[in-house]
């Protein structure tokens, strides 16, 4: 019993020696610290300050570009060409059920995710269901879908899909076979 007090209590003061000690020493190394001298660390070579006055920085680089919603927050390395129209260079279709078909539309240049709505694909005619999911590759320059669909080809139609630069891919109707 007394071995178990005589703990409790030397842990106790244990514990009041470090806060105590923290207490003073923090504050008096921030009020003793002093700046470091002038030009120390040196700066890597390349990234020097402009000669004359040292408040003067260097310019900003010029922004990134931006969608029409004026947001630039996007994963990957999605690019940005203004040279180049929109177009569709390949569609694959597996099937990976007995009417589970998985779609995937190429395009020569990364595309806006946020034009891609369900009617920007309609398959044989008739808009894709609501809630269905479009997943995009790192590059942005993949759709990838899954549907419900029984028959070994179907009609594609790609309508209303914007790169970052604006450009708008001309609608395209395509008969695609549905690979095994």
């Amino acid at each position: 019993m007394v071995y178990n007090s005589s703990m409790k209590r030397l842990k106790t003061y244990f514990l009041h020696f470090i806060i105590s000690s923290f207490l003073i020493v923090v504050p008096c190394t921030a009020a003793f610290a002093e700046p470091a001298p002038e030009g120390f660390p040196p700066l890597p070579p390349g990234q020097e300050l402009p000669e004359g006055d040292s408040s003067d920085k260097k310019p900003c680089p010029p922004p990134p570009p931006m969608d029409h919603d004026n947001i630039i927050n996007y994963r990957g390395s999605r690019t940005y060409n203004e040279t180049l129209p929109l177009k569709v260079t390949q569609v694959k279709c597996n099937r990976i059920a007995e009417s589970l078909v998985c779609v995937e539309v190429f395009f020569n240049q990364s595309i806006n995710p946020r034009s891609v709505k369900p009617n920007s694909l309609i398959i044989n005619n008739s808009q894709l269901p609501f809630g269905t999911r479009f997943t995009f590759n790192k590059k942005g320059n993949t759709i990838k879908i899954k549907v419900y669909t029984t028959g070994d080809s179907f009609k594609l139609r790609v309508q209303d899909i914007r790169s970052f630069n604006g450009f708008l891919v001309e609608p395209i109707e395509i008969l695609t076979e549905v690979e095994r």
